[in-house]
């Protein structure tokens, strides 16, 4: 039991730690789902465009990759479907309007390397502004 609630009390700080918390290279949102890292972006039109990267947040795949995707709220479930785009992601539509809160999950195969079905909660999180130096020079 000590060992399960000490996992749960450390997952958020894993998750940070591997870059959850902060803005992909390509402007979306990340999560690790094994040896690689998915990157997710919504459109205007709420389509997802994901992008495989490695373990240094680099090199976008889709080389003997692929991905399933599905929105999901309650009972609600709303499968995508998902062809490559621009040679280095993946460009998903839903089958039908979508409930934009609930959640995405994402299961990915980045280079032959399988990984574990990813969440990502909707509405998608704003990203925080970083603060620019204010230019006083202290030297």
């Amino acid at each position: 039991m000590k060992k399960l609630l000490t996992l749960l009390f450390m997952t958020p700080f894993i998750a940070f730690a591997h870059g959850e918390d902060k803005e992909g290279p390509h402007g979306g949102h990340i999560r690790m789902p094994g040896a690689f890292h998915t990157e997710l972006m919504l459109d205007e039109k709420h389509e997802a465009h994901i992008f495989l990267l490695d373990m240094e947040f680099k090199n976008p795949t889709v080389q003997n990759s692929k991905i399933e995707v599905y929105a999901l709220n309650g009972k609600t479930k709303v499968n995508f479907q998902c062809s490559i785009m621009g040679k280095n992601h993946f460009h998903c539509v839903p089958e039908k309007k979508y409930p934009l809160k609930g959640e995405l999950r994402v299961k990915a195969v980045r280079d032959n390397l399988p990984g574990n079905e990813v969440s990502y909660k909707l509405p998608l999180p704003k990203f925080a502004e970083e603060k620019t130096p204010s230019g006083h020079d202290h030297h």
